[in-house]
């Protein structure tokens, strides 16, 4: 499924940026809510209780207060405990005594220097583009960073900050140190608050980890478009210079993970049953991946194998063998990783959804189970391996209320049933959303799909108890512009490209205007978009129902993963609409069959969803489920159900596609009480061969709303 994303996140202007980390410490991402045994607590509050910053009485920190000069150098000195200097070989003119030593010490370690008039101006105001010279010079040891400065790009005002300081405060952007501004710009002559020195510490404080997180590439590996920024975007190779820029920042505490769903989607992929993806994901040298759904979709044995070939360990802790109880034997639970002296154990899930949005002769035999106990058995035994970090990345949905940010769904049922220190992070995948956010103390994210987004998951870890004490969530942009494509991985993709370019170039017809999943309804409706009959449903469904002659024909709407742009449409393209392999099977069913199909509601939307050909229906969606449709006839006026009758006389050729058929694929089980099925075309062939016809009949592709689908509550 792919969804317009609109969550807080976009309306914060979408502040999180491609390598920015400073994105993850959006207001509402940011950890105070307590995870036990360490509670979690304000970056000001940790700064004094490691005896950074001093106070005015015993509550006022006066966070908000602008930092002077005087004050940082006093802060970093602390943090950094910086070698003690003579302070006799200050002459600074306009020192106080208590500032002395500290600004000797800064001195010396060449942070910092006074003015030609032998003057330090201890109370004038710190920048933002200064405070990231600072603190960058202080975890560098002094040295110019050497750091990927494309990441500044991202702001508006890039050009404003000084020459000199650029590479610092790409590092520190990098770093997570600022907060970003709701207009896009860095504002580097901006003056800092205490507040923002505080946070600005943490990474002087406290060891690191850096979480980037993928979910649901569907074999998208190849670089993208935004035509409203006119910015290429995603493509793995872009996805390998952020984990570069990262690692040039945090080489022992980057984490990479994925959340399942990597390899089915793509021409590039399907072909070579996922080995590109593997190819270039090894490359990136991800740390685990989780076993999504479509995983299943070339057969248990291609998964297996794939494990097996996987330069990285590929998870799945709740599928169980229902034959013996216990967890299939060909993948493991979790595995064990050190960065930076830090056991990281990383416990992988699969949705239980899996169960019904997957072939069901993929899964026979198989249960995806409720993770959260596992969660926490598989914590317990973790921890008792002396692990001092347990996240987990898994292919459990989440979704996030646009106004409140509340996030809901599997993802957060995992955060909301474990407690106790169980989790210190949690990667979802599945819904295809955006989500970044904090439950109950622990930091979670989806990271849309199609490498569109990275998640960015930061955690904080005390250096002595090896416990997390602050973490956030964000998301992170992959616009082209803002990192440096990884050039290995770009040959990769280039090595695939060639093997399937005469294919996927192939122009199967002209498209006379975009086609897309929308409902025509879509603007009367409120913009929910599974709302009855599209463009590609209609198109599809009736070139199902040519193919093999029959009545009427069905599929589900979260089998389309794509619109299609106006113009010439490749062979490519098209697969990318219908990446599953499915193909058409075609049986006997009876008027009460069809009307229990099609009073299916979709479990984003809850309406009915499900897209058809050779039908005319009515229905009203304020009537009970079951009891929506009125009228449901065939094209030609033959009665199906009309006047609450059923027509009793005949039955009907219905053609549908395998995974529907099966009776568990995405809830449509009237299809399974059909027991003449029988094999037809594979969709995408029958789907190009209709196209076919029209390009050789002089025609463009035009689908318009033809009145197959009415719903009478919205004409009232």
């Amino acid at each position: 499924m792919k969804k317009t994303f609109t969550t807080r996140l976009t309306a914060l202007a979408l502040v999180t940026v491609l390598t920015g980390s400073f994105a993850s410490n959006l207001a509402f991402a940011e950890t105070t809510t307590p995870t036990s045994p360490v509670s979690m607590k304000t970056d000001m509050r940790l700064a004094i209780d490691n005896g950074i910053v001093e106070g005015y009485g015993d509550t006022d920190y006066r966070g908000a207060n602008t930092a002077t000069r005087a004050e940082v150098v006093t802060m970093i000195n602390r943090a950094a405990k910086l070698q003690s200097a003579d302070p006799s070989t200050v002459t600074f003119t306009d020192l106080a005594t208590w500032q002395k030593q500290a600004v000797a010490n800064a001195v010396a370690a060449k942070l910092i220097s006074g003015f030609a008039d032998g003057t330090f101006h201890p109370n004038a105001a710190v920048t933002r583009q200064e405070l990231a010279e600072l603190i960058v010079k202080v975890v560098t040891g002094g040295q110019l960073p050497q750091v990927n400065e494309n990441v500044l790009n991202y702001f508006k005002d890039s050009t404003s900050i000084a020459k000199d300081s650029r590479p610092y405060v790409a590092y520190a952007v990098i770093s997570g140190i600022f907060t970003p501004t709701l207009d896009g710009n860095f504002n580097p002559t901006a003056e800092v608050t205490r507040d923002e020195v505080a946070k600005a510490l943490k990474p002087i404080l406290f060891k690191v980890v850096d979480i980037l997180t993928t979910n649901d590439i569907h074999g998208k590996i190849e670089v993208g478009f935004d035509k409203k920024r006119n910015q290429g975007q995603g493509g793995i190779e872009t996805f390998g210079g952020i984990v570069s820029d990262f690692r040039a920042v945090n080489p022992k505490g980057t984490v990479v993970v994925d959340g399942g769903d990597a390899w089915q989607g793509t021409l590039i992929s399907n072909t070579t049953n996922g080995q590109s993806v593997m190819d270039t994901m090894a490359q990136v040298q991800y740390d685990a991946a989780a076993i999504g759904n479509h995983e299943f979709d070339f057969g248990r044995d291609v998964l297996i194998d794939n494990i097996k070939k996987a330069k990285f360990p590929i998870l799945g802790a709740n599928i169980i063998d229902d034959q013996t109880g216990k967890r299939v034997d060909w993948t493991q639970p979790y595995v064990i990783i050190e960065k930076d002296g830090l056991k990281i154990g990383i416990i992988g899930f699969a949705t239980p959804q899996t169960k019904t949005t997957t072939k069901s002769t993929n899964i026979e035999g198989l249960s995806f189970v409720n993770p959260v106990p596992l969660a926490k058995e598989l914590s317990d035994e973790l921890r008792a391996k002396g692990v001092d970090i347990i996240m987990v990345t898994s292919h459990l949905p989440g979704e996030q209320n646009q106004k409140s940010a509340e996030i809901i769904s599997e993802l957060a049922d995992l955060a909301k049933g474990t407690g106790n220190g169980t989790l210190d992070a949690i990667v979802g995948g599945h819904s295809h959303m955006r989500v970044a956010g904090i439950v109950n103390g622990i930091p979670v994210v989806e990271a849309q799909s199609w490498l569109y987004a990275v998640g960015h998951i930061q955690l904080f870890v005390n250096k002595t108890t090896k416990q997390v004490v602050s973490s956030n969530a964000s998301l992170l942009e992959t616009y082209t512009n803002l990192t440096t494509a990884d050039p290995k991985i770009h040959q990769t993709v280039e090595d695939y490209k060639a093997k399937i370019s005469g294919k996927s170039g192939e122009v199967e017809v002209v498209v006379a205007e975009q086609l897309n999943r929308k409902s025509f309804r879509f603007a009367a409706n409120g913009g929910a978009d599974r709302d009855g009959a599209t463009q590609l449903g209609n198109s599809i469904t009736d070139a199902m129902r040519a193919s093999e002659k029959s009545d009427i024909a069905f599929t589900n709407i979260g089998g389309i993963r794509t619109d299609i742009d106006k113009g010439e449409l490749t062979y490519s393209e098209m697969f990318e609409v219908l990446p599953f392999g499915n193909y058409n099977v075609t049986g006997t069913m009876t008027a009460a069959q069809i009307k229990k199909a099609l009073e299916v509601t979709d479990k984003y939307t809850s309406l009915p969803a499900i897209q058809f050909s050779g039908l005319k229906v009515e229905w009203d969606n304020t009537k009970p489920l079951g009891e929506k449709y009125s009228k449901i006839t065939l094209v030609d006026g033959t009665p199906i159900y009309v006047d609450g009758k059923f027509n009793t006389e005949r039955t009907f050729k219905v053609t549908t596609n395998d995974f529907m058929a099966t009776g568990s694929g995405d809830g449509f089980t009237v299809f399974g009480e059909v027991k003449d099925w029988k094999d037809g075309a594979i969709m995408l062939d029958a789907w190009v061969n209709h196209v076919n016809s029209l390009k050789a009949a002089g025609k463009e592709l035009s689908v318009q709303d033809d009145g197959r689908d009415v719903r009478l509550d919205l004409k009232k």
